[in-house]
Parts: structure tokens; C-alpha cells; sequence
């Protein structure tokens, strides 16, 4: 049994799944600290966000064992019916399933399991499916045909989600190109296909109003009455951190100031408690989650996998590029979760179950 246990230990990217633990109880503490005032204002229970954190995150480690323990072609054979699902899904939020959060229809309502987001679940049905198509397309991937193919599937995973959430739609839309970037991408194909993302961007943001107001008031700096409220706020959360921070559950920015700091602004109020060392040490924990898998990406022995390495890593990558660099004024305020940290929900499903698709990598390698 001894023996058993030590093999199974050794088929493990340990550092991968010691990072991964770490940034999960790094944010279960996060949001317990951060989401106590909206527990209290909205459900009379402090704890209440940390409890459904909580419970997401048991949900999640049953998921990541289930594909951890899913067969390399059974995933594969299953990316197609992924895909589609996933894909109805986000039609559906064109449904009078559709819920309106924040000005937003992301969201479906269902019975029984309440509400959920359908672009976090395109992020992996996408990479899957892509990587299948790659695979399929490698040794003729100068060809229209398949530039066709692979640009179709490209835009029937973004375009849905660009007029509903255009953070996730970009993260989507990064992971997937660095994906057939991997997979032999032509010059020719690269120009295109910046080309037609450029102009297709540019509309959706000076196309729809408020985009456009986020956009310039992040060039003009509209300050506390206009759109830069809540980085403002943010800023000053990070700026009274200092180094040491001011200790777990003591931040003031969370009491009303900062919007959504249990969720996508969770960044500054660990500034604020943790200090400048907390917030390194964050940092560092998912440098070295990203550098894991794309050794995993590098040590594949298939293409399949290389492909889905590539792209789930890029996601998590991109995605908290994104989140860290909204909470700091790097780019324009957009609603877009810190993975693992952010009060959980599909999202911290979505990251669980990436982590372990990519364990299952590392242990064929």
C-alpha cells in the first residue's frame, strides 16, 4: 500500500498542486475577511460568503478528481459535446433564463442550482475542442481549409461572449490564440487574424456606451464622481497597506468603499490587510502556478495535451494579469474574478477543474 501511495505521489506535478492549495486557502481567508460586511448587510450572517466559498471549493476538488481521473481520448472525444453545450448555454443567456446583475445579462437562472455564469464553462470546452481541431489540422495548418475551421471555432467561442463579457471574452479569445500560436500559426494567419480582432474590439468598445465612458474616463481620470470610483477606492486600499498591511479583517475600504471587494476588487483589500509582502507573496504563488503548466505544456508527449496545457495556463495567466491589473489602474475598470481568490462560484469550479486537467497532463508525461 506504502508502495501504491508513493507512485501515485510521484505521478503528481507536486508543486503544481502545492500552488494550487496554496492560493485556495489564501483566498478562502481573503474572502472571509472581505466579504464579512456584505454577509452582515444582506443576510444577517458575516460568514455567509465564506460558507458558499467554501462549499464551491469541495465542489471543485470532486471535479478536479473526476477529470484527473478521466482518460487523455475519452476528454477528447468528449470536446465536441462540451463545446455545443457550453455554447447553448451562452445562448441561453438571450433567454428569459437571462438574470440582470449589475446592468449585466451573464448569468442563467436554473432550478435547483440557482444561478451561474456559461462563459466560465467556454473556457475549457473551448481549449478542449480547439486542441482536438489543432491536433487534427497540424500537418496542414497553412491551408484555407483549416484556417477556416480553426477560425471558426475561434469566433463561435468569442463572438457570443464579446456582446455579454468582454473581459471573458478576451481572456477566451488570448487562450486560444496562443493555443494555435503553438500549433504552427503562418505569418499570413497571425496578420488576419489580428486584423479582424482589432477592428471587431474597436467596435464593441466605442460601439456600446458604457465601454466607451469606462475607456475614456480611465485616459481622462473623471476621479470620485464618474467611472474611476471604484479604482480610486482601490488605490487608496492598497496605499494604506503599506508593507505589513493592516492586519486580517481590519481593512475600512471593504465597509462600503471599495464595490466589490469580496469578488472582482478582492486584490486591493489584500493590500490593504497583508501589505505590500502579502500581496508579493500572492504574486509569486501564481508566477509559479502559470511556469508549472506550461512545463507541463513543454513536457506533453502528445499534441493534444501540449494544446490544452497551453490553453488552460494562458487562461490563468491572462486572467490574473487582468484582475491585477484593473485593481491597480493598468488598464480600464472591467469585471473580471482574481482565479482561485474571488468569492467562488463557476469560476473557481472553472480554475479547479483546469488545475486538474493539467495534473492529468503531468502524470502521462
Amino acid at each position: 500500500m506504502k508502495l501504491n501511495y508513493r507512485q501515485k505521489l510521484k505521478e503528481l506535478d507536486l508543486p503544481l498542486m502545492v500552488v494550487t492549495l496554496l492560493l485556495l486557502a489564501f483566498g478562502l481567508i481573503a474572502v472571509t475577511s472581505a466579504a464579512y460586511p456584505e454577509g452582515i448587510k444582506y443576510y444577517d450572517d458575516g460568514f455567509y460568503y465564506a460558507k458558499r466559498h467554501l462549499i464551491f471549493m469541495v465542489l471543485g476538488f470532486i471535479a478536479m478528481y473526476i477529470v484527473y481521473r478521466i482518460p487523455r481520448n475519452f476528454l477528447k472525444k468528449l470536446s465536441f459535446p462540451l463545446f455545443a453545450i457550453t455554447i447553448v448555454l451562452v445562448a441561453l443567456l438571450w433567454s428569459p433564463l437571462g438574470v440582470e446583475r449589475y446592468g449585466q445579462v451573464r448569468w442563467i437562472q436554473f432550478p435547483i442550482i440557482n444561478q451561474l455564469q456559461p462563459s466560465d464553462f467556454v473556457k475549457i470546452s473551448a481549449v478542449l475542442y480547439l486542441a482536438k481541431i489543432l491536433e487534427a489540422n497540424r500537418k496542414n495548418i497553412g491551408k484555407t481549409s483549416s484556417f477556416i475551421a480553426i477560425l471558426a471555432v475561434i469566433g463561435i467561442a468569442v463572438f457570443p461572449i464579446l456582446l455579454k463579457d468582454y473581459s471573458t471574452a478576451l481572456v477566451i479569445g488570448a487562450s486560444l490564440g496562443a493555443m494555435y500560436l503553438v500549433g504552427g500559426m503562418k505569418p499570413h494567419q497571425f496578420v488576419t487574424i489580428a486584423g479582424l480582432g482589432a477592428v471587431v474590439l474597436g467596435v464593441m468598445v466605442f460601439g456600446v456606451d458604457y465601454r466607451r465612458e469606462r475607456v475614456m474616463a480611465y485616459f481622462t481620470g473623471s476621479g470620485q464622481l464618474g467611472d474611476n470610483y471604484q479604482i480610486t477606492q482601490a488605490l487608496y486600499a492598497i496605499a494604506m497597506g503599506r508593507i505589513n498591511g493592516v492586519g486580517l479583517f481590519q481593512s475600512r475600504q471593504k465597509y462600503g468603499n471599495v464595490p466589490f471587494a469580496y469578488n472582482d476588487f478582492i486584490f486591493p483589500i489584500i493590500c490593504e490587510e497583508f501589505g505590500l509582502i502579502g500581496a508579493i507573496f500572492l504574486i509569486l504563488l501564481f508566477v509559479v502556478l502559470i511556469y508549472r503548466g506550461y512545463v507541463i505544456a513543454n513536457k506533453a508527449t502528445n499534441y493534444f495535451d501540449k494544446y490544452v496545457a497551453v490553453g488552460l495556463t494562458t487562461y490563468l495567466g491572462v486572467q490574473t494579469v487582468f484582475n491585477l491589473g484593473v485593481s491597480t489602474k493598468l488598464f480600464p475598470v472591467t469585471g473580471i474574478t482574481l482565479p482561485f481568490i474571488s468569492s467562488g462560484g463557476t469560476a473557481l469550479l472553472v480554475a479547479m477543474v483546469s488545475v486538474g486537467i493539467l495534473l492529468r497532463i503531468s502524470k502521462d508525461v
